[in-house]
């Protein structure tokens, strides 16, 4: 391996750093020893840093207010999923709370909100009896009668 002790002898090549010491005289070792000596030497198996790319659920948490994680690592013998949703879906499908369901980015609502304009007309109270009209406009004000064009 690369050392750093005096008296430097005579007529070897000196390096910058320890990893350039093995990197520039041990370049071709394949029992790595020269790597291995460093102090945060590299490994073969580095490990992964964020979230894994699948979910699975959360059995420390109780069931009513649990969710799907994808914390590293992933336990031992825990069902995983490819989606956060899925995870929601098969392990708790029928979690009254909606606890899984609410930790998804883009939660569903237990009221949807619709979107473009409703299939029936209605007057426009709210503008100038001489200029208004029907209209069609979300969210339909209730109580006024209702055209089909």
């Amino acid at each position: 391996g690369c050392i750093n002790d005096r008296p430097l002898p005579s007529g070897r090549p000196t390096y910058s750093s320890q990893i350039a010491c093995c990197r520039g005289a041990y370049a071709g070792q394949t029992s790595g020893t020269c790597l291995s000596q460093l102090p945060s030497p590299p490994t073969m198996s580095p490990t992964e840093s964020g979230g894994l790319s699948i979910y699975y659920p959360d059995y420390g948490t109780s069931w009513p207010l649990a969710g799907c994680i994808n914390t590293r690592p992933l336990p031992s013998g825990r069902p995983s999923y490819s989606s956060q949703i899925l995870c929601c879906k098969g392990a708790y499908g029928g979690q009254v709370s909606g606890t899984c369901l609410s930790q998804l980015p883009s939660a569903p609502t237990m009221s949807p909100t619709e979107t473009g304009g409703l299939d029936v007309y209605y007057a426009d109270y709210a503008t100038s009896w001489a200029v208004a009209g029907c209209i069609n406009t979300r969210p339909f004000p209730g109580g006024r009668p209702t055209y089909s064009s």
